[in-house]
């Protein structure tokens, strides 16, 4: 993080509006839990959660089986990678879309737990039975404030995911580059889902946009894009934006897999025909 970005103390009303970013969230995104609060407890920090050799890696590897059929260990790579981005850039960006905050993601003050999702009706993790879907619990301890925001929300993704990309490059071997490639590709997704449930999709895609495209940044990427698709269901002209990927979630290598619609490895055309027929399967939803 830089040395002068500011970082601890809310500005004035600054932790009720971060606390309603998150109530909000939890109610548009449920799948990502967020809490405001001191450290300890059973939560981890990154550096510690993310250890190459730990349980809880090999944990989530493991978990990623679940998604699909016959997945190697360079797929599951991918799409934890992928999957974990997504969802730190959802909780992320559900705070700093709505107040202009910036969660300070060093990987030390950073912290989550992996937890199964409470069934409803109830009322503590202590009372749900072990569960097939767990989510990503983390708690933003520290906050960041700066005019500029873009440059400080991006070296803290950077800072976040460093040993991340270390521990899934040394275990399984998945290069570098295709890691920040598939995180670049979870930020640009995220703030796309929360721009358009916030009704802000423009503002969202130019801040994911601003954060991605950092001269010198690993996250850099000209193929990160986003694409206005256009269809006709039931004789009414709809319209959807997708975000259009740069990384491989190799999903295609496992058993029954197939190319996801905005995969980078289509051509241009076979994008955009696969992504009009999904619109018109789902209306534009």
């Amino acid at each position: 993080m830089d040395e002068n970005q500011d970082s601890g103390s809310f500005c004035e009303g600054g932790e009720g509006q971060a606390e309603a970013a998150i109530a909000w969230q939890a109610e548009h995104f449920p799948q990502v839990a967020v809490s405001l609060g001191l450290e300890g407890g059973d939560f981890l920090p990154v550096t510690k959660a993310w250890r190459r050799d730990g349980d809880m890696l090999a944990g989530l590897l493991d978990y990623q089986n679940r998604f699909a059929t016959g997945m190697d260990d360079r797929v599951r790579a991918a799409h934890l990678i992928s999957f974990y981005s997504h969802h730190l850039s959802i909780a992320a960006a559900a705070v700093y879309l709505r107040t202009g905050l910036v969660p300070d993601l060093s990987p030390e003050r950073l912290e989550f737990r992996f937890e199964p999702v409470v069934p409803h009706g109830r009322v503590s993790l202590m009372e749900a039975r072990p569960a097939d879907i767990s989510r990503f619990h983390f708690r933003f301890t520290h906050f960041a404030g700066r005019n500029d925001r873009a440059l400080p929300f991006h070296d803290a993704f950077a800072d976040s995911f460093l040993p991340v990309i270390d521990a899934l490059q040394t275990r399984i071997g998945l290069s570098p580059v295709a890691q920040w490639r598939l995180v670049a590709d979870g930020i640009a997704g995220a703030f796309l889902d929360v721009g358009a449930a916030l009704g802000d999709a423009e503002r969202a895609m130019a801040a994911a946009l601003a954060i991605i495209n950092t001269a010198g940044s690993p996250l850099f990427s000209d193929a990160v894009r986003y694409q206005r698709i256009e269809a006709v269901c039931g004789g009414t002209s709809v319209q959807r934006m997708f975000r259009l990927r740069s990384g491989c979630c190799l999903y295609y290598r496992t058993e029954g897999g197939d190319f996801c619609d905005v995969c980078v490895l289509l051509d241009t055309e076979t994008q955009k025909s696969r992504l009009q027929a999904h619109v018109e399967r789902t209306g534009g939803l």
